[in-house]
This record gives C-alpha cells, sequence and structure tokens, in this order.
C-alpha cells in the first residue's frame, strides 16, 4: 500500500480556517441568529463570519440590532476560534478521540504560530489555552463592574465575556452599536479592554518563553525582548503622537486608540472625524499590527524591527545585531517579503475599491483596506455601504491577512533550492 502524501501544515491551515468561515456563515444565515423581523443576506453573514474568524471586527451590519443572543453566541464562539486559530481546533479534537500528539500535529501548531520546530509543541498548546482562559476570565470579571452599573445583572455577565473574548482576540466586535464611545470616560473599560487587547497581541510563544524564564530560569529569548520592546515602543510613542495629533482627545483616549490600532478594531470616538495626519498615523500602526503566532494581524512588530533593523545597518554598513545575536539573512528576508508583497496586496486591494466604490475617497479606501488585511476592523463608517463586489475584496483581504502568509512562509521555510545552478551577478540597484 503506496502512502499517501500528507498535506502540507500550512494548507491545512488555509483549509481549515475556510471551513470555520463557510460554517459560520451558514449558521449566521440562519433565522434563529436573527433578531425578529431582521433578515440577513447570505454575502453579509459571510462576510461577517470572515471578519470573526479572522478577528477582524468589520461588519456591514450592526450586529447589536441585528443578531439574536444565538447569532452573537455564534459569533462569540468563531472569534475564540479564530483567535486560538484553526490548528488549536484541529489538535484538541485529535487530542480528545485519539490522545495522540505525533509529529504531524505538533508541526501543524507550530506552523500556525510561526514557532521555530524546536519548541515543544505540547507545552505549548496548553499553555496557550491556559493562559487564554485566565486573561479572558479575569478580563470579564473587571468589565463586568462597570457593565453591572448600567445592565441587569444576566445582560452584564454576557456583555462582560463578550468583548472581553473579543478584546483579547483582537477582534474589536461589540454589542454597543457604537463600539466604546459611550465608555470612553470610563477608565476601567478602556484600560480593561486596551490589557486584553494587548495581552492578545503579544503571541502565546512569549507566554511560553516568560513561563520558562520564570520556573526553569533559561534566558528570555530574542523573540520575545523584540516584541516587548517593539509592542512598548509603538504603544507609548503612538499615544504621545495622537496626543499631539489630537489635541482635544484626552491621555486615556489617546492611549486607548494606540493599542486599539494594533488589530483590535475597537473605538472610543468617532474615527471619521480623525485629522488626516491621525488617519496616517493609525493605517501605519494598523500595518504594522501585532506578534507572531498571538491573535492578531499586521506585518507583525518582528517584521517591522527587523526591517528597520536591516535598513539602519545596511545604511551605516555594519551587521544587523540584535540583543548580542546577529539577525540571520533568512529573517530579514522574510520580513521584508512580508512586507513588500502586504504593501503591493494593500495597493491592489484599494485600486479595485476605488473602482467597484468610487464615492468613498482614497483615504477611507485605504483605512478601510488596510484594517481588513491586517485584521483590524476600524472603519471610518464606509463598511454598510460598500458594494457587493467591495464587500468580496475585503472578505479576501481579511482572509489573506488572516491565513495566507501562513501558508507562504510555510511552504517558503521549508522549500529546498533545487534544478541548475547559475553564476551570481549583483543587480544594480537605485
Amino acid at each position: 500500500m503506496q502512502n499517501r502524501k500528507r498535506i502540507q501544515p500550512g494548507i491545512q491551515l488555509a483549509l481549515g480556517f475556510l471551513l470555520i468561515i463557510a460554517i459560520g456563515a451558514v449558521l449566521l444565515y440562519l433565522p434563529v441568529s436573527h433578531q425578529k423581523g431582521v433578515d440577513v443576506s447570505f454575502l453579509d453573514a459571510w462576510f461577517v463570519s470572515t471578519s470573526a474568524v479572522c478577528v477582524t471586527g468589520l461588519t456591514p451590519i450592526d450586529i447589536s440590532k441585528t443578531l439574536s443572543l444565538f447569532g452573537s453566541t455564534v459569533m462569540m464562539v468563531l472569534i475564540q476560534l479564530g483567535g486560538l486559530g484553526y490548528a488549536f481546533v484541529a489538535v484538541l479534537i485529535i487530542r480528545l478521540t485519539s490522545g495522540k500528539f505525533d509529529v504531524s500535529t505538533s508541526n501543524l501548531l507550530r506552523d500556525s504560530l510561526g514557532a521555530d520546530h524546536k519548541i515543544g509543541a505540547r507545552n505549548l498548546f496548553f499553555l496557550a489555552i491556559a493562559v487564554t482562559a485566565i486573561i479572558e476570565l479575569i478580563g470579564a470579571m473587571l468589565l463586568f463592574i462597570s457593565f453591572s452599573e448600567r445592565y441587569p445583572l444576566s445582560r452584564a455577565l454576557y456583555l462582560s465575556l463578550f468583548h472581553s473574548v473579543s478584546a483579547f482576540n483582537n477582534a474589536g466586535f461589540d454589542l454597543f452599536s457604537d463600539s466604546l464611545m459611550k465608555w470612553n470616560s470610563d477608565p476601567l473599560v478602556l484600560i480593561t479592554i486596551a490589557s486584553l487587547i494587548a495581552f492578545g497581541g503579544l503571541g502565546f510563544l512569549v507566554y511560553g518563553d516568560l513561563v520558562d524564564h520564570f520556573r526553569k530560569k533559561k534566558k528570555i529569548t530574542m523573540h520575545t525582548k523584540i516584541v516587548l520592546s517593539t509592542t512598548l515602543f509603538l504603544i507609548v510613542s503612538g499615544t504621545v503622537l495622537f496626543k499631539i495629533i489630537l489635541p482635544d482627545v484626552d491621555w486615556k483616549n489617546a492611549f486607548f486608540q494606540s493599542v486599539t490600532t494594533r488589530t483590535a478594531g475597537y473605538f472610543s470616538y468617532d474615527q471619521s472625524t480623525l485629522t488626516p495626519a491621525a488617519i496616517a498615523l493609525t493605517i501605519i500602526l494598523m500595518f504594522i499590527g501585532a506578534s507572531p503566532g498571538s491573535t492578531g494581524g499586521g506585518v507583525k512588530t518582528t517584521s517591522f524591527y527587523t526591517a528597520v533593523k536591516a535598513s539602519f545597518s545596511l545604511l551605516l554598513g555594519r551587521n544587523p545585531v540584535s540583543h548580542k545575536r546577529e539577525i540571520s539573512s533568512e529573517s530579514i528576508m522574510k520580513a521584508f517579503f512580508v512586507i513588500i508583497i502586504s504593501v503591493l496586496l494593500v495597493a491592489l486591494a484599494s485600486f479595485l475599491l476605488m473602482i467597484t466604490d468610487p464615492q468613498f475617497g482614497a483615504d477611507e479606501i485605504l483605512y478601510e483596506t488596510v484594517s481588513a488585511y491586517a485584521t483590524v476592523g476600524l472603519t471610518m463608517g464606509i463598511t454598510p455601504y460598500i458594494s457587493s463586489a467591495g464587500k468580496i475584496i475585503l472578505i479576501i483581504m481579511m482572509y489573506l491577512g488572516r491565513v495566507g502568509f501562513m501558508t507562504i512562509i510555510s511552504a517558503f521555510a521549508r522549500r529546498r533550492l533545487s534544478g541548475a545552478r547559475y553564476m551570481e551577478e549583483k543587480v544594480i540597484i537605485g
């Protein structure tokens, strides 16, 4: 009997996410998912399902006025599955049914996180589940303190859980119609949501490294140092710049805007009122996004850091070094590859949207496109009015932003050089 060829883990991930999106779209299309007298088209159901599974937050419908309790619960489950990733769901099913944790299962899990194959997938799996449960529970408890002052007990409990799950998974979906604008003077809500977003955006690899550091006294890896330092830099610099650009906004809302642009999608003030400078800064922060192996999107903090470090090192005629370690040429190539391809995809999608939806300005379209690709979910209010063709473009961008590069990088990392070799020659640049 011939051995069957195994599907590459990256392909499994892409197909797995597509399957979850399809199931979610069917469930959200069912009448039981809608409030009485409300109809939702299948395209809108598919859009919302994609946005939930890809933890984006963009939606052409007001889910607080459209979805029933069943529908919003389906969304919460889709957000959780999308945030943890298809691989975690697949591994959990395999673990429960067969009890095995074989090589292919471990590879699938590592690929979903972009992790090195030296990392113990088994321990990482259980750590991710534990971290998610603990942080989401703490977040829900803190949110309940504020929500219980305005809503009945059962409703406050549900809202607390929904928004804790949505925030930690960087989804940005809300059940208030206007995101967190009614809570923009409540520091407990803003800081709790911002903290959940930040913790979700660090990545499970960082948590695993920190646990090993404190329990086993292992040295903190360069990856964790880069993620923590870059994340802190982006949050602090973003807060200061938003406060300078938007002087009427207080510090806590400037801080919240800086954090939420890192792939979350919540907003505490109207995004359509942003100044051109604030729009540009938001787009830049959205494009960079969260960190590898996290619930967030974007080109990732490590790609941004590596590209900037390599560029300055080239300018100064030095080898790119970080935390007393030289950055590998493969890492530099991957970083520039991700950034360049992302720029090209965003440019292409924006151009197509300008054709399908010429009624919107270039800044609105670019804002929406980057938000979809980086799985952020922030919008200048145009999502409900985009054409059917435009919605399909955004669906593709959300999907590519969440799972596309896991497949591409996986294939890129495993491909062996083959075929004839030729003499090397320099290309004149600049």
